[in-house]
């Protein structure tokens, strides 16, 4: 599902990871949270 707010211009969605242990999921979340903009965080 994605909600898309033109005033505020952003894009909310949600984002499902699934497959088997130590493919890593948990390390693309770790790096997707690292790189995002501190005030983007929530």
């Amino acid at each position: 599902m994605v909600q898309i707010n033109f005033a505020a211009r952003e894009v909310n969605c949600k984002i499902v990871y699934y497959g088997p242990g130590r493919s890593g999921k948990t390390t693309n979340l770790e790096v997707v949270h690292a790189k995002a903009p501190p005030d983007s965080k929530g």
